[in-house]
């Protein structure tokens, strides 16, 4: 058999497995019942089947915020944390104390405040 057979056989072979792959996900990714709710789009901080003029819920909002801080603190600190063996200024060193210690005073207030007990 030469390469052009080959290679043919081989792309058929692919082509098959591809469609049976996606034919065994149809099959098992039918659902059985359908409900309103199930069927509804998922939006976070309010309910879906509620009416579209309620209020956006603040105490999800605060928490997303939050989280938002914290993930730019850690992309923040990071290169920090990798370079810490090696020479560093020690205004850098200053400056890295002065942003963490903001970001704890900033937590400590949300925890005092209670906008981290999201099951209340």
């Amino acid at each position: 058999m030469n390469n052009v057979g080959a290679g043919v056989i081989f792309l058929v072979g692919l082509f098959m497995i591809s469609w049976g792959l996606v034919l065994v996900g149809l099959v098992l990714s039918k659902k059985m019942r359908f409900n309103r709710e199930k069927m509804s789009t998922f939006e976070c901080g309010f309910e879906p089947l509620s009416s579209a003029r309620q209020a956006f819920c603040l105490r999800f909002f605060l928490l997303a915020i939050i989280f938002v801080v914290f993930d730019v603190e850690m992309a923040l600190l990071i290169p920090y944390m990798l370079t810490i063996g090696e020479f560093m200024a020690s205004s850098t060193r200053v400056y890295v104390f002065i942003f963490v210690g903001v970001l704890l005073v900033g937590l400590l207030h949300e925890y005092n405040e209670g906008s981290l007990d999201w099951a209340v």
